[in-house]
């Protein structure tokens, strides 16, 4: 359905949900009053191809207020959910049939679980809990960029540390580590290899592959395209650029993309985003 539709608020079911081990509680309704949301990240658990096993988590952002809807097919209403770890996100990701939710502020992941609703109307957020985390010490003075992606089964973070300005040139690191969810805190262990395989990084969307599978493209190989940029008048509208593991260097990478494509009709910058086409 549309990010925005109710079809059925008179039916509109709702559950309070409070943290665990955290404060404040996140509210989820289905078939709620009408949202105004714009979506600025959509994930899906699985291939759509899998048919109602499918879930589709999407971040909408508006008037900086931040919710996070939940659908499957089947379902013609958007689960909404609002509530503290919501609204200061900065990714999220599915990783062993839960979703991950990764606080703007802090390194503390939200782990949401996702259910049946109890009377068959579609999708239900039944638990929500809070792990602490605790990453390397680094200067207080770096502004910090996080995202979340799976990677042979493993949880990764991948963060950039920037010393001034937004561009890639300002990056002084970019550290991998796989997330150690068996621990409390939760343990980062820092690697520097992808054993061949590549990351893909953008604002919507994030995804790791085997280097073959895309001409071009290199092994232990992070490609970002990045949307946190200020937008110049006569400067470009985001940065493209390639991080490698092997020998930790940073580096544009070419792209055939004319910038008029990223302007939207009303004259505002979009977020640009990696599109994987299947074989």
């Amino acid at each position: 359905p549309p990010p925005s539709a109710s079809s059925h608020f008179v039916d509109a079911h709702s559950r309070s949900l409070p943290i665990v081990g955290g404060s404040g509680v996140v509210e989820c309704t289905i078939n709620a009053p009408q949202y105004v949301m714009s979506f600025c990240k959509v994930i899906l658990s699985s291939s759509p191809d899998s048919g109602s096993n499918c879930i589709v988590a999407a971040f909408s952002v508006h008037r900086n207020g931040a919710k996070l809807a939940l659908w499957r097919p089947g379902m013609t209403s958007w689960c909404v959910c609002l509530g503290g770890c919501i609204s200061k996100f900065s990714d999220i990701t599915f990783y062993q049939g839960k979703l991950y939710v990764l606080s703007q502020l802090t390194t503390n992941l939200f782990v949401v679980e996702i259910t049946d609703d109890d009377d068959d109307s579609g999708l239900m957020v039944s638990r929500v809990d809070r792990c602490l985390a605790e990453l390397p010490e680094v200067k207080d003075s770096y502004k910090q960029r996080w995202n979340l992606v799976e990677w042979h089964g493993k949880l990764l973070l991948i963060a950039r540390y920037l010393g001034g300005g937004e561009s890639w040139n300002n990056i002084c690191k970019v550290g991998v580590y796989v997330v150690d969810l068996s621990m409390e805190p939760l343990r980062f262990t820092e690697i520097n290899t992808l054993d061949g395989d590549c990351i893909f990084i953008s604002p919507c969307s994030s995804k790791s592959f085997h280097a073959s599978e895309y001409d071009g493209v290199e092994g232990n190989v992070i490609y970002f395209i990045d949307g946190y940029l200020c937008h110049a008048k006569n400067g470009p509208l985001f940065d493209k650029f390639m991080y490698n593991l092997r020998d930790g260097t940073l580096a544009p990478f070419a792209a055939d993309i004319a910038e008029h494509n990223f302007w939207a009709p009303d004259g505002k910058p979009m977020s640009p985003t990696w599109l994987f086409p299947s074989e």
